[in-house]
């Protein structure tokens, strides 16, 4: 007769160590890291040359525009999922004591990285992510882009679309702060479980079984979230930083500034995936001790029928196609980068 794991504690009694939320600080240092090399060692404040002139073309600039707000459109939509699913599963699955613990650390985590950036610290070298291709290449493109808001708002400044840009990538960056700390919370969350391990028993290893297994699940979830945020999220940036390479005037100038923006967004790939790992990697290793300690006494109870009962929830076990898929998400948001530079546009004159 096989052995029934007994059923965990009921709804919302999963408990997070507050040792775990030290990992939530990881990704933030990253993005810190990532900011600092691009500020201080790229041009965060590039001067075109006045040979880059860009000639009117509105049914370009329109083109490039829908496509902008067709990825700004998507990308906000999968936030708004992904923030939905995290506070669903805190809500659930983990005690009230647990659910402070990590919205505390969160807090934390972003009021850390506003008030450093607001402060703006000489050594930083603070920039707009628009700069990095030349702020004026975006004014001259984008100023004559007629917005229905502007009509009745002074805050346009003349600058038409260029200014709905700026907009609706501010509200992108604050939803953006939400859905990345939601997946990053969710997988410090794999780590929380309802009791300690009773690794001594049948019911014991049977039930740590499932909390592990459940707890594999979680990371693996929380993984391929952060793969397709961070890879929609890729479109979105490829989308504004091509907004107006088509509408410069001479295809030689166009197509190194094509180039560019193809580099800019090869490292900005590299940087969201590093930032995947800084929270997964941790995460993965603390579970495999706890699978290695499992393993570990289900030898030691010396019960054949229990570790073949146990085993059977092959946790400890990766496909070579599981294994695939997991660096396929984390490599993802260079894939979308690299992907991005293949997609060109015929500018003036191509």
């Amino acid at each position: 007769m096989g052995i029934i794991p007994p059923r965990l504690r009921p709804r919302g009694r999963l408990v997070i160590a507050p040792k775990h939320l030290g990992i939530l600080a990881l990704p933030a240092f990253v993005l810190l890291a990532s900011e600092y090399v691009l500020g201080n060692f790229g041009n965060s404040a590039l001067v075109l040359p006045d040979a880059v002139t860009v000639t009117p073309a509105p049914l370009l600039e329109l083109t490039a525009r829908y496509r902008f707000l067709s990825a700004w459109f998507f990308y906000f939509a999968v936030c708004v999922i992904f923030i939905a699913i995290f506070f669903s599963e805190l809500w659930s699955q983990h005690s009230p004591k647990s659910a402070v613990r990590i919205l505390l650390g969160l807090v934390a985590v972003v009021a850390f990285t506003m008030v450093f950036n607001t402060l703006e610290p000489a050594w930083m070298g603070s920039f707009e992510a628009y700069e990095l291709l030349g702020k004026s290449l975006f004014v001259d493109a984008l100023s004559s882009g007629w917005l229905r808001a502007c009509e009745t708002s002074l805050a346009c400044d003349d600058e038409g679309a260029f200014h709905g840009m700026e907009f609706l990538l501010d509200k992108a960056n604050h939803i953006t702060s939400l859905a990345a700390a939601a997946v990053i919370a969710g997988m410090v969350l794999a780590l929380a479980r309802p009791q300690g391990p009773h690794l001594l028993s049948r019911e014991g290893l049977a039930a740590e079984a499932e909390i592990l297994r459940r707890a594999q699940d979680a990371s693996t979830r929380y993984l391929y979230c952060s793969g397709i945020l961070l890879s929609v999220g890729m479109v979105l940036v490829l989308s504004w930083m091509k907004w107006p390479g088509p509408m410069i005037a001479d295809p030689e100038l166009r197509g190194r500034h094509a180039e560019l923006v193809n580099a800019i967004s090869l490292y900005r790939g590299v940087s969201y995936s590093v930032l995947i790992l800084s929270y997964y990697m941790p995460v993965s290793l603390i579970l495999m001790v706890r699978i290695e300690r499992f393993h570990d006494a289900v030898a030691a109870h010396g019960s054949p029928e229990v570790g073949a009962q146990v085993m059977g929830f092959d946790i400890n076990r990766i496909a070579s196609l599981e294994a695939f898929k997991k660096i396929v998400a984390i490599v993802s948001p260079i894939l979308a980068s690299a992907l991005g530079a293949a997609v060109t546009f015929e500018g003036i004159g191509g």
